[in-house]
């Protein structure tokens, strides 16, 4: 937890409840700059996601092309065949890695949010 730096001098007198919004307000902001940096985040893993995908699905794509070439020419696909699995299995691990990778910045960005109610609700008159 960060503190708040009262600079009172001996003569001043020290004004708790001042302090404690203050506290609370650098908590707040302090919160509210990780939920914006998860969103970032978010996003940014949410493009990579995609372009991932895209690239190979593409070349899925461009496999598959292939195999049905091999099968009108009478030639043997099994290569063809084992690299299109391949690539499914990559888009299968791709898309695993994306949820999880999603769901554990979303159980981040939950307590953030948590924590930023906890401390909205939080009286200061209690805490006197």
């Amino acid at each position: 937890m960060e503190y708040f730096e009262y600079d009172a001098t001996p003569t001043d007198e020290l004004d708790i409840e001042q302090f404690l919004r203050k506290s609370s307000s650098r908590q707040e902001q302090r919160i509210e700059q990780e939920l914006a940096r998860i969103e970032e985040q978010l996003s940014e893993r949410e493009e990579i996601f995609e372009t991932h995908r895209s690239e190979l699905e593409s070349k899925l794509d461009w496999y598959i092309e292939r195999i049905e070439t091999a099968y009108r020419q009478r030639r043997d696909p099994e290569d063809l065949k084992q690299r299109i699995e391949e690539f499914y299995q990559l888009l299968r691990q791709e898309r695993v890695k994306h949820w999880r990778d999603r769901q554990e910045l979303e159980q981040e960005r939950r307590e953030l949010l948590r924590e930023l109610e906890e401390l909205s609700d939080a009286d200061l008159s209690e805490l006197l």
